[in-house]
């Protein structure tokens, strides 16, 4: 093989290594959770040990706090579920119509619970194999080893997370917030593109604004998965709630003026109106990364320099402009516009600036 196409295949691998490395990871962890249950089932011969290979498999999650609580809520079901059955099978007996009347009383009073919490989704699923084989082995057996495995099939995939390419929840939740402000940050250099250098970026601004949208989903979880982690420091999740409300907030508020940046090309803004406002924008947006690389790097100060003089400069810009009365000679269709893309650069600013503050309880 010539030496260029070598280069060139170790680059594709590691391009798609890198482009794909949280998934191959999470793929080989669980993985080798479920080969390691299986090596120990296989050695010593356990009766029923299949069931520690399946809860390997289905505990193994992203990060530590998932892998955890899925260990925490497949324990607790399975637990739940056994003990129901093993308790009523001797009660009520073997027969088909008995274990109709149980299952049904069971799946229902699960499903139920299950729908109240997640912890009891496997419980209905756990008492039907015990109601079903109760009639071949000893019930109590049966909801023993059903425990017994999957506690241990838990317990490896916890492990395997731990060690293997550990992911932390707080981690993953930092870099979603992050992730979320810088696609934030590149839509508002799209908007401002359109409003200060007249630009007609209409579909580009729509991407990044679906984009934005996306970065979004799944936030929620997140939060529960870095709440539930096991960890020695405590979990400020007021803090983290304000720094999720806040950047919504921001979001938000560039989803509205990306709705009106067709308006903002006609506005035809003019330097010399507002000087200030060009320099407001290039602070805000450097203001973006900045944060979003604070937000990755805990305990690290990352000051927003010149945004306190560019909002300041603006106001002084402002109150002449109020005083001089220069936009009243302007029609309504651009100066609604104009005051309307004023306001909403000053308050993001504004808002930037208390995400900092937020940010500044979690150091």
């Amino acid at each position: 093989m010539p030496p260029t196409a070598s280069v060139t295949s170790a680059s594709s691998v590691s391009s798609f290594w890198s482009r794909e490395s949280a998934s191959l990871k999470q793929g080989i962890k669980t993985g080798l959770a479920g080969t390691i249950t299986y090596a120990i089932y296989a050695a010593w011969h356990l009766h029923q040990g299949y069931w520690a290979v399946f809860a390997a498999l289905v505990v193994t999650q992203a990060n530590l706090g998932a892998s955890w609580k899925a260990a925490l809520y497949r324990t607790i079901g399975s637990t739940a579920g056994a003990l129901a059955a093993a308790l009523l099978v001797p009660m009520l007996g073997t027969g088909p119509v008995a274990v109709g009347i149980v299952l049904f009383v069971l799946a229902t009073f699960f499903a139920y619970l299950a729908a109240l919490h997640p912890a009891f989704t496997a419980a209905g699923f756990t008492a039907a194999i015990i109601l079903v084989f109760g009639g071949i082995s000893e019930p109590w057996h049966t909801a023993w080893l059903r425990v017994l495995y999957t506690t241990e099939g838990a317990f490896i995939a916890f492990l395997v997370s731990a060690v293997l390419w550990p992911v932390r929840a707080r981690e993953a939740l930092r870099n979603k917030i992050a992730n979320i402000l810088e696609g934030a940050g590149t839509l508002y250099r799209a908007v401002t593109a359109t409003a200060l250098q007249g630009i007609d970026n209409e579909e580009q601004v729509r991407q990044i604004e679906r984009r934005l949208h996306d970065l979004r989903r799944g936030i929620t979880q997140q939060m529960e998965e870095a709440q539930s982690e096991l960890t020695f420091s405590r979990f400020n999740q007021r803090a983290y709630q304000q720094l999720v409300d806040v950047g919504d907030q921001i979001r938000r508020r560039l989803t509205a003026m990306a709705e009106d940046s067709s308006l903002y090309v006609h506005v035809q803004l003019e330097p010399s109106l507002l000087p200030s406002l060009p320099v407001l924008a290039e602070k805000t947006a450097d203001s973006f990364d900045l944060l979003s690389k604070a937000v990755r790097e805990p305990g690290k100060a990352h000051p927003l320099p010149g945004l306190d003089d560019a909002v300041r400069d603006l106001e002084n810009d402002l109150a002449r402009l109020r005083e001089q009365r220069v936009t009243a000679p302007f029609a309504l269709d651009r100066m609604l516009p104009f005051w309307a893309l004023v306001f909403n650069l000053k308050e993001l600013a504004q808002d930037l600036k208390q995400f900092q503050a937020v940010l500044s309880e979690l150091a």
